[in-house]
This record gives C-alpha cells, structure tokens and sequence, in this order.
C-alpha cells in the first residue's frame, strides 16, 4: 500500500528544531553534555552568539582527511585558508611554506599541493615541520566560522578515535559541525561526526566496523556529489581506512591547526 503522509524525521517530529540544527540528547555517560549537531557549517550562529564549549568539525573529503594525514607526517602547523585569494596573501607572507588547496585541482601548477590525502601521499615534499597552508571551500571555511576563542578540533572517520579520545571526560557541550558541501548537507560529513558519537558512547567493534564500511559504501553509492561505484575517487577509499591515524588537529590561538598536546 502506497503512503502518502511524510515519514517521521527531525524534520517532522512534534518538537520543532532550527532548521539545519539537530540537539542530541544528553548521555549518561559523563562524557559531554548539550551535544549539538549542525548539519552545515552555515548552520552555525554568528560567532558572537555561539555557545561555549568545543566545535569538532568534519569536512571528510578532504579538508579534514588532508589536514589529519599532513600532520600525521609531521607538517608543523596547518592554516585553514578561506579562498585563493587568502592562499595567495598567505603564500606572499610565508615562503617558506607550502600552499594549496580546492583551487589547484584543476590547475595543479598553481600550488604546492592540492586538498587530497591521495595526491599528497604520492607528492614528493619533505612534510616534517613544514607549514602547510590549505585552501577549503567547505572544511576551511567550516573552522574559520567557529568563534576565536573557542576550542576547536578536526575529525574525520580516519581518526575519529583519537577525537573522541581527547573529547573524553570534557565537562563541557560539544557541537559537531557537518562541514557540507556549498551550503548543502553532504552525507560522508554527517557519517564522520557519526564515528565520533560511536566512540564517545563505547559502540566500538570489528562487527560494527564492518557494518559502517557496508554504509559508507551506500553512501558511495548514492550520494550525487561523490564519485559513484565502481569509480570511486582514492580519497573516497582512504575515509574507508577507519582509525589509522592518531592525530588529533587542534587549533591554536594564531588560527593554526596543530597536534593537540
């Protein structure tokens, strides 16, 4: 039988919510409290009018992916850059680093490296403490529009562990922030956010490992602005790779993503 009422979502439900902004309920666990989740990262308030607490943004491909990997090989800092026009100003400031990002894609002689872990791995730079400046339009944006003073840290399903290892025992909210893709819920973001709350509640294990690949590989799948099977994109692959990375991007008072202490 066909059914014509909409389905039950936050959308619907009886309790009204902001759209874009999901409250998550409170655990028991003693690990946060006031969880939220912003879908988009436009989806956050002004930064006058933002909450305290820590913001753990999700960019997954590949703002957040990038900027776990870089720092994992040993890049001593990563600057979040808005636009080209902020890679260009930030190049001209800092020769010493290397600068890229979205915008070198399909021009890869204009930067030193481009927003992919893939391509990354396969560049021949010397990464160990090497700045690194990294274009985004949606993961740089994403941690540009959390207020300065708030604390704010990079996740991905590569290292959501780690994230969650060091959101532990917060006593303080913690607002997840979907990076997005232009404004428009990109569904490999909200999985990422989704790794942390796994590990925050305990959920860990190689049976539900093996069920979040088979959902991701749906996501895959289906999702309009990826690469669809069987040409998924290698950044698409290296999401897949659960956990391999230990490196937790904090950032700091100058604006920088470092290795949080």
């Amino acid at each position: 039988m066909q059914r014509y009422d909409e389905p039950i979502t936050h959308r619907t439900a009886t309790e009204p919510l902001d759209p874009g902004v999901v409250t998550l309920p409170a655990t028991d666990l003693g690990r946060a409290t006031d969880w939220t989740f912003y879908e988009t990262y436009q989806a956050l308030p002004d930064p006058a009018d933002q909450s305290d607490g820590a913001y753990v943004v999700v960019d997954a491909i590949n703002f957040s992916t990038t900027v776990a990997w870089l720092l994992d090989r040993g890049v001593s800092a990563v600057t979040p850059l808005r636009d080209e026009a902020a890679a260009e100003s930030f190049a001209e400031r800092t020769p010493e680093a290397l600068v890229g990002g979205d915008y070198t894609h399909d021009d890869p002689g204009r930067g030193d490296l481009k927003n992919s872990p893939s391509d990354c791995a396969e560049a021949h730079h010397e990464w160990d403490d090497t700045p690194v400046g990294l274009q985004s339009i949606n993961g740089a944006n994403a941690v540009c529009a959390v207020r300065e003073n708030a604390d704010c840290v990079v996740a991905s399903p590569v290292n959501a562990r780690a994230v969650a290892d060091w959101l532990d025992g917060r006593d303080s909210p913690v607002h997840f922030v979907a990076a997005g893709t232009r404004g428009n819920q990109a569904v490999e973001d909200t999985f990422g956010v989704y790794r942390v709350l796994h590990h925050l509640l305990e959920g860990g294990s190689s049976v539900t490992d093996a069920m979040h690949l088979r959902l991701l590989d749906h996501v895959y799948a289906t999702a309009g602005h990826l690469n669809n099977p069987p040409d998924v994109h290698p950044d698409q692959r290296v999401i897949r790779a659960f956990d391999t990375l230990d490196a937790v991007p904090v950032r700091d008072d100058d604006g920088r993503l470092v290795v949080a202490d």
